[in-house]
């Protein structure tokens, strides 16, 4: 899934919440982490067109989003020759598409590691990213499920923690359970990007018409580069489809 997308990028849908770098792993009842942490989790990244312009993007929820948003802000400005230049705190200008697959693998693995070791210490933040990482990718969805619970359990309120415990539950094709949960999060925090996971699980209940409308929202709301181009993907998809498509999972 990662080749390719490093040095032309169509970028295909990254939905992740933005955070601050500071406040990864803290939970509204904990205190903040120590530098180390702030160092490693420093999830920007940076793209170059041809002319030498350069567009930052981040703090991301994840490395590989970070490096979509970044490329996606060059072609969005109709930029020639976009590529990505930095992931994270290293520069990759130069490097081939294996060496920045390589980076990215690096860091992620690196996060998930010390997100897990602090989710076991009792760090609900830690929790709920691990738990949205699993859920963005599609895996380790019934572990997932748990730490998104455990995190509820802390600040059973909060919009973030609510978005991750429905996105697990509409990877899991729990539909109707999703949308009570998207529902809350949307009251509590409407983002582009809590309103189109809404839209995510309302198309794929086959309740169209509400998820085109949803859409429509998470545009207006500020939609990112990337995620802006995953909804209009999904509502060219309707216009085809008569009305009936299935959101990319």
């Amino acid at each position: 899934m990662v080749a390719g997308l490093m040095l032309g990028l169509s970028a295909c849908g990254e939905t992740a919440p933005k955070w601050e770098a500071q406040d990864m792993f803290a939970a509204p009842s904990q205190e903040k982490v120590d530098d180390r942490y702030r160092a490693m989790i420093d999830f920007k990244a940076m793209a170059r067109d041809e002319a030498g312009k350069e567009y930052a993007a981040g703090p991301n929820a994840t490395v590989l989003g970070a490096v979509e948003e970044a490329v996606a802000m060059c072609q969005q400005a109709n930029a020639q020759g976009c590529k990505a230049v930095r992931v994270g705190l290293t520069w990759v200008d130069g490097l081939d598409q294996s060496a920045i697959e390589s980076v990215i693998t690096s860091y992620r693995d690196t996060m998930t590691a010390e997100a897990y070791q602090a989710a076991g210490q009792g760090n609900m933040g830690a929790a709920n990213w691990l738990a949205y990482h699993y859920a963005v990718r599609g895996e380790n969805l019934q572990e997932a499920e748990r730490l998104s619970k455990q995190a509820l359990q802390v600040a059973p309120d909060d919009p973030g923690a609510l978005d991750t415990y429905g996105l697990i539950l509409y990877r899991q094709g729990r539909y109707q359970e999703a949308e009570e949960v998207f529902i809350r999060a949307n009251k509590a925090m409407p983002t582009a990007e809590h309103i189109a996971h809404f839209a995510d699980n309302a198309l794929a209940m086959g309740k169209t018409e509400m998820a085109r409308a949803a859409y429509q929202r998470a545009l207006e709301a500020g939609a990112g580069p990337v995620l802006s181009q995953t909804i209009q993907k999904r509502l060219l998809a309707l216009d085809l489809n008569g009305g009936a498509a299935a959101p990319a999972q």
